[in-house]
C-alpha cells in the first residue's frame, strides 16, 4: 500500500478506479489536470490526455468551467480528444505495487501443520483426556511395553486432569487408542495430499474442512 501521508497517491487510485468503471465526472478531470501539471510519476502526457478525454465528455456547463482555467495547449488537447489514452507501463507497475499479489500458500506444508495439530491435540478415552504430544506418545509407548512385560502390575498414568491408576489392560487400551489416533492423523494428511495433487483441494479452508480425526472421544 502507499503511504497515508501522501496526497496524490489516493487521488491517483480514486481516479483510476473511477476510470475503470467508465465514469467521467468533473472531479476526475480536475484531478487528472492537476496530476499532469505536477508531472506525477513522470507521465504528464498521460494525465493530460486523460483529463482532456474526460473533459470532452462533460456537460456544457462543467466543460466550459474547466476550459476557462486551462492553458491554450491544454484546451487544444480537449478539442482533439479521441480514444481513451493507454496507461503507461511504468504507471501500471506503480499501481500494481500498492496491492501486491499474496504469497502463495504451500498447501502441503499447511496440511502437515494441520496434521501435527490434530495428532498432538489429545483424545478422550473412556472419559479421560489423554495428551498426545510427542513426549506423551513416547511415555505411553514405554508404559505399554512395561505392562506387556509385567501384566500383573498397575501403573500410575497422568492425564490432562491429573493422575490415575490403570491396570495393564487399561494401559494397553490407551496405547492402542493413541496409536490409532496418530495413524489416523497421518492417513488423513496423506489423503489431503492426494486431493491437492488431484486439484480437488485448492485452499487452506478446504484443508481445515477435511474429515480429520477428532480430538474428543475416541
Amino acid at each position: 500500500m502507499y503511504r497515508i501521508d501522501s496526497m496524490y497517491e489516493p487521488m491517483v487510485e480514486a481516479l483510476l478506479s473511477a476510470r475503470s468503471e467508465s465514469r467521467a465526472d468533473r472531479w476526475m478531470a480536475c484531478v487528472a489536470f492537476w496530476l499532469g501539471r505536477q508531472q506525477i510519476y513522470n507521465v504528464p502526457d498521460y494525465w493530460l490526455a486523460l483529463a482532456a478525454k474526460i473533459t470532452s465528455g462533460l456537460d456544457v456547463a462543467d466543460k466550459d468551467t474547466i476550459l476557462d482555467q486551462l492553458s491554450n495547449k491544454e484546451a487544444a488537447l480537449v478539442s482533439a480528444a479521441g480514444d481513451w489514452p493507454e496507461m503507461p507501463s511504468s504507471l501500471q507497475a506503480v499501481v500494481a505495487g500498492w496491492s501486491p499479489e499474496p504469497i502463495p500458500v504451500d498447501l502441503y506444508a499447511y496440511a502437515a501443520t494441520k496434521r501435527y495439530a490434530v495428532e498432538t491435540g489429545g483424545v478422550v478415552i473412556d472419559g479421560m483426556r489423554v495428551m498426545t504430544d510427542r513426549q506423551s506418545q513416547s511415555l505411553i509407548t514405554g508404559a505399554y511395553n512395561y505392562v506387556q512385560a509385567n501384566p500383573e502390575v498397575t501403573v500410575k498414568f497422568k492425564t490432562a486432569a491429573g493422575f490415575v491408576e490403570l491396570t495393564a489392560a487399561q494401559m494397553t487400551a490407551i496405547a492402542n487408542a493413541v496409536g490409532a489416533h496418530v495413524q489416523a492423523s497421518f492417513a488423513a494428511e496423506g489423503e489431503v495430499d492426494k486431493q491437492i495433487i488431484a486439484g480437488t483441494i485448492t485452499t487452506t479452508t478446504e484443508i481445515d474442512a477435511f474429515a480429520w480425526p477428532a480430538n474428543t472421544a475416541a
